[in-house]
């Protein structure tokens, strides 16, 4: 069963646009599947996120200001997830302000994307930031300026369709199309697109298509 990750092109950077980056667990540690989302716009910023990549990739963290500093704010923007999780959960919180990248922050600091979901009732924290400064995570990914990825995850007789989203005005329309040399993307039938979730059940039976991806268009008031 083909199972196709899909991610839209990412555009060059214009300054003071804002870039998404992945943060997930350092290259070192193999046992946690949580990641959140960063937003940068300064390019200082983005350049040091983009150096972080590329020293993971070769294997080194050591005498890095690895550590990401930040403020978080309830809420679910529909742009943090966690991307280690095919379904891409949202957190029920997001950034709202980078603080700066550290090589340690305060213990009262550190912890996880899981923990600090499960420390308060969200819903009811409607004002305020909290500084976070997770050890055990740096940024593993840039995901650019519009981070749209699509999952496919086989299902038993169906396959179960995830996608990331650009914010809470959006919609989105699944399309696949026969294989690469086709250049066309016809939206799945049976189904009244565009739609604002971000999970579709496809029946394999039912699953013509080889290829996916997933379209986004501005909620039209």
């Amino acid at each position: 069963m083909l199972v196709l990750f899909f991610a839209a092109s990412l555009a060059c950077t214009v300054a003071g646009e804002t870039v998404y980056f992945l943060v997930g667990p350092l290259p070192r540690i193999r046992d946690l599947r949580e990641s959140y989302v960063l937003p940068l716009s300064k390019e200082e910023d983005i350049n040091y996120a983009r150096y972080l990549i590329s020293r993971n990739q070769l294997g080194f963290s050591e005498g890095d200001r690895a550590i990401v500093g930040a403020y978080v704010t309830a809420g679910m923007d529909g742009i943090n997830r966690n991307y280690l999780d095919p379904r891409f959960p949202g957190w029920s919180w997001h950034v709202s302000e980078f603080g700066g990248f550290a090589e340690i922050t305060a213990e009262i600091l550190d912890g996880g994307p899981d923990l600090l979901e499960n420390s308060f009732d969200w819903a009811h924290q409607t004002a305020g930031k909290y500084a976070i400064g997770f050890w055990a995570f740096t940024v593993v990914r840039e995901l650019g300026p519009t981070p749209l990825y699509l999952s496919i995850v086989p299902d038993g007789d169906n396959l179960q369709l995830y996608w990331t989203g650009l914010g809470t005005n959006y919609v989105y329309t699944l399309e696949g199309r026969d294989s690469l040399a086709s250049t066309n993307w016809s939206a799945l039938p049976d189904a009244s697109w565009p739609q604002q979730t971000n999970h579709w059940t496809l029946a394999k039976a039912d699953a013509s298509a080889r290829l996916y991806r997933v379209r986004a268009e501005v909620l039209q008031p």
